[in-house]
């Protein structure tokens, strides 16, 4: 029988990784989709919690696409976006889930 460790996300200890290095990546993800829901929401009047997460969520794992937009290659947010491992929709709602729990 074969043992595989795996590490939990400190964020979120419904998520499970098979490196270290994924699950930090995780939580770095997590905080800084944290921080931006709150950035969003205080900014911009109207607004849902909900809706604040989801920008928040999108934003955070986009950073380096973003980042390189920043540094003036607009034409990166042009490009269609690379394919994840699980659909986009399930990413979202599993992480908004989790966002909302580590804000309580």
């Amino acid at each position: 029988m074969a043992v595989v460790t795996l590490f939990m996300s400190d964020r979120d200890e419904s998520r499970t990784f098979t490196s270290k290095k994924e699950a930090d990546a995780y939580d770095k993800m997590l905080e800084l989709a944290e921080g931006i829901s709150h950035f969003v929401g205080r900014e911009i009047d109207g607004l849902s919690e909900r809706q604040s997460e989801d920008i928040g969520i999108l934003l955070a794992r986009h950073a380096e696409l973003l980042a390189a937009a920043m540094k003036g290659k607009t034409s990166v947010l042009f490009e269609p976006l690379a394919q994840e491992e699980d659909s986009s929709e399930e990413k979202k709602a599993e992480s908004s889930s989790h966002l909302s729990a580590v804000g309580e």
